[in-house]
């Protein structure tokens, strides 16, 4: 009997503690929250068409090129952020009206036309706390932001077209701001120019640039970037670096064919041998960043439309970012 006794206290303490433990295993699960959904991003160069001799091609086939656009945002699971840069009033009608029938009619259009052909555009799933337009030096380099509510907290960011070499002159005093030391060049200027845009905005989880800079990763642009804690989305999600000879992973530098819509209309494309399209972030001190990226756009369609397989002569990246 008194070996019985035992042994059923023996069990009965076993069962209260096993269900102790499992409570608390219970408890502990309902305490580990679920991670919040991730932001995704893309950015692409869509060309503004100007050397297509509109008059004759619309733009270098604008509408079919748009068209081919929307089908990639959809087939990218319509990323949260997309920057476009190189938008025109024709690309922005068109856009306007695509919109309406992709992605559930769900973006946003953040754009402020100021008669340049050369503009920049961000489409948003998100609510959008604040935006604006970004003046960059030199005329047309320009930027467009927005400050969007995101699971992750609120989101800064940034779409942008830095100098290229048809339009990059050495500052001077006169010409760019304070911030850039005369002598270098206007395209390094620009990316001083939004580091200093966000130095006075905080509160922002992450901070996102996207864009064609028109510079490569080992370049002044970049390193100032580096400088201010950005980090380049595609190097941190562990992606190779273009590969200039087969063009593998490149996104810009492309030659243009001599076609009348510069090797858009082929399979095979432009041959692009640098990277000069970036997804730049820099998290909050309390966000343990995890990174995903691939390229966005950067393949032909199996089936042309109206004869294009490329929305662009450039190669586009997107991501996903979450704060850990």
């Amino acid at each position: 009997m008194v070996l019985r006794r035992t042994f059923r206290f023996t069990l009965a303490v076993a069962i209260c503690a096993s269900a102790l433990v499992t409570g608390f295993r219970g408890a502990a699960a309902q305490d580990d929250p679920e991670p919040a959904k991730p932001v995704t991003i893309a950015n692409l160069n869509l060309l503004h068409g100007l050397f297509c001799q509109p008059n004759d091609t619309d733009w270098c086939n604008a509408p079919a090129r748009v068209e081919i656009l929307g089908k990639r945002l959809e087939q990218a699971d319509c990323p949260d952020l997309v920057g476009l840069q190189e938008i025109n009033a024709r690309l922005e009608e068109l856009l306007t009206r695509l919109l309406r029938e992709v992605c559930d009619g769900e973006y946003e259009i953040g754009f402020e036309g100021v008669g340049s052909p050369d503009q920049q555009m961000v489409l948003t799933k998100l609510p959008v706390l604040e935006q604006g337009y970004v003046d960059l030096v030199h005329f047309p380099w320009e930027a467009y932001w927005v400050r969007v509510d995101t699971a992750q907290g609120p989101v800064d960011f940034l779409t942008a077209h830095f100098a290229s070499s048809a339009n990059n002159p050495p500052c001077d005093a006169e010409a760019c701001p304070p911030i850039c030391a005369p002598g270098i060049e206007t395209n390094q200027c620009h990316a001083h120019e939004v580091v200093d845009f966000f130095a006075s905005r905080e509160g922002a989880a992450l901070t996102i640039v996207a864009g064609d800079l028109n510079a490569q990763p080992d370049e002044p642009t970049l390193q100032t970037f580096y400088d201010a804690d950005f980090i380049d989305a595609w190097i941190e999600a562990n992606q190779p670096e273009c590969d200039p000879v087969t063009g593998k992973n490149c996104t810009g530098g492309c030659d243009e064919l001599e076609t009348a819509f510069f090797g858009m209309e082929t399979r095979e494309g432009l041959a692009c041998d640098a990277r000069i399209d970036f997804i730049l972030l820099r998290p909050d001190a309390g966000c343990d960043l995890v990174t995903k990226a691939k390229g966005f756009a950067h393949k032909p369609l199996k089936k042309p439309v109206d004869g294009m397989y490329w929305p662009s002569d450039h190669r586009g990246v997107q991501a996903s970012l979450r704060c850990s």
